[in-house]
């Protein structure tokens, strides 16, 4: 195992197993929790897929997609801790010849046009403004869609044709506007996970693009009446 990561496995707090994946958890880096969790549930993985594993954490999405198929997996966080965290546990679940890690913000480090066929991300959703390295994991701004604007912004350029997304969003930060936002681009957009907790519900919504967007007028419509009742429920 390389230095740096016996270096940083010191300094983790804890060691946990997941879906028979061994992470290490770092005090300075998002830990798997809940919303993890229903993002697992929520994924699905094509084999030989190009996945990109965007606010990375401890790497345990993107650890999950490669040795579930995925042929290349790129992971990327804004937090350096975290970013060589999931460079050492894809050691660590010997996967580290198909993750690569990179300390980025979005998709600043991609050039145009470098496309997967999977793009799944975690993003901070709560409505709160807080600064710091783990902080900055869930502080979504006031509205709680900084960063989740910025991301949408820019997904048509990263995704294949047929690609899809899967993306957590919580109740707090107006799943709606993103359901809509996505559609309005091209996508169908649907619910296919949901927890409800004492203050908020936590949502994955996948999405793929629509090939012939008047012959699926119909299917589309079904979904956002789904979509409304699932969130009014």
């Amino acid at each position: 195992m390389p230095q740096q990561c016996t270096d940083i496995i010191k300094k983790s707090k804890l060691k946990m197993t997941i879906y028979n994946i061994k992470i290490y958890v770092h005090p300075k880096v998002y830990p798997p929790s809940d919303d993890t969790y229903l993002l697992l549930e929520g994924l699905n993985v094509p084999y030989r897929a190009k996945f990109l594993d965007m606010g990375s954490g401890t790497g345990i999405i993107g650890i999950y997609a490669a040795l579930n198929g995925a042929s290349y997996v790129l992971s990327i966080d804004i937090n350096p801790i975290a970013s060589l965290l999931t460079y050492c546990n894809a050691h660590i679940n010997e996967v580290s010849e198909i993750v690569d890690s990179i300390n980025a913000s979005l998709f600043m480090a991609l050039r145009r046009k470098r496309t997967f066929d999977i793009i799944a991300f975690n993003p901070p959703y709560l409505p709160v403004e807080e600064e710091g390295l783990l902080e900055r994991a869930w502080s979504g701004g006031i509205s709680g869609r900084k960063v989740i604007d910025e991301f949408l912004r820019n997904i048509d350029e990263y995704l294949v044709e047929n690609g899809k997304i899967f993306m957590v969003q919580s109740s707090l930060s107006n799943p709606m506007r993103t359901l809509t936002y996505l559609e309005k681009k091209g996508f169908k957009a649907e619910i296919v996970k949901s927890k409800r907790f004492f203050f908020e519900e936590i949502l994955v919504i996948r999405a793929y693009r629509r090939v012939k967007r008047a012959s699926h007028q119909n299917s589309f419509s079904r979904t956002r009446r789904r979509n409304q009742r699932w969130l009014s429920s």
